[in-house]
């Protein structure tokens, strides 16, 4: 097992790509701390790890909210003494596909930055006092094809991806001399249910699933990755590789 006393926390735990590589990262041997707003399917995926002979800290955190990021931050640090990885998985706005951008209210832009791009900010800022006084550490960050060629009535969401891909960038230049590698990954299709399988959508004409991008995940935050940092990796099948059809 690769991440043997190593500690990680990830956001976005309780189900989906969060879950997903909590139960990754918990069988690779690190200790996982779970955030999420969703109590009863994070003690669930908590049980699942313990049950596997893992150990698992769930908090129920809103991560767009700096205090709740702070205290639980604080509570991973004096439970297991240093947090080796961090997974900045939550977010919301794919789901809010239909509506043309003239029609989406502030507090739609407002709910989405907050979570996606200021949560990200919040949880990157209260682990870095930790990593770099043991000039070590591993972040990743989620994003989506969305940042990559943007999504007809996704406009928020795009925009609040494509602020994920710069910031890892710019943040993989200042904290590389620190010894911290800061990576993204962007999905694509990625679903959870079993009947959803073959798609027009892609190259690979399947979607993808959540264990896939939790491989991904488990890869760049492991020994094995060391020199690399600064990366969007996409996950999609091959979806923005060139058009489908002539």
């Amino acid at each position: 097992m690769d991440l043997v006393d190593k500690c990680a926390i990830i956001s976005g735990a309780a189900n989906g790509i969060g879950q997903a590589t909590a139960l990754k990262l918990a069988a690779e041997g690190a200790k996982v701390a779970l955030l999420d707003i969703k109590s009863g399917e994070l003690e669930a995926v908590a049980k699942a790890i313990r049950d596997n002979g893992g150990t698992a800290l769930p908090l129920v955190v809103d991560v767009s909210q700096g205090a709740e990021v702070k205290n639980a931050v604080a509570e991973v640090l004096a439970a297991f003494g240093q947090i080796d990885i961090l997974v900045n998985n939550a977010g919301v706005g794919w789901r809010q596909g239909g509506k043309p951008f003239k029609d989406v209210p502030e507090e739609t832009w407002e709910w989405i930055m907050n979570v996606n791009v200021k949560g990200t900010f919040h949880l990157v800022q209260a682990v870095l006092d930790n990593m770099l006084e043991r000039r070590t550490g591993k972040i990743i960050n989620l994003a989506s094809i969305a940042a990559c060629v943007g999504i007809p009535k996704l406009a928020v969401y795009s925009a609040s991806k494509g602020a994920i891909v710069s910031f890892t960038k710019a943040l993989a230049m200042e904290l590389g001399p620190s010894n911290i590698n800061v990576n993204c990954i962007s999905p694509g299709l990625i679903t959870t249910q079993e009947h959803l399988t073959a798609t027009t959508g892609n190259f690979l004409g399947r979607w993808g699933r959540p264990g896939e991008v939790a491989e991904l995940i488990a890869f760049l935050v492991s020994e094995r990755a060391s020199y690399i940092t600064g990366v969007d990796y996409l996950i999609d099948g091959g979806r923005v590789i060139g058009p489908r059809g002539v």
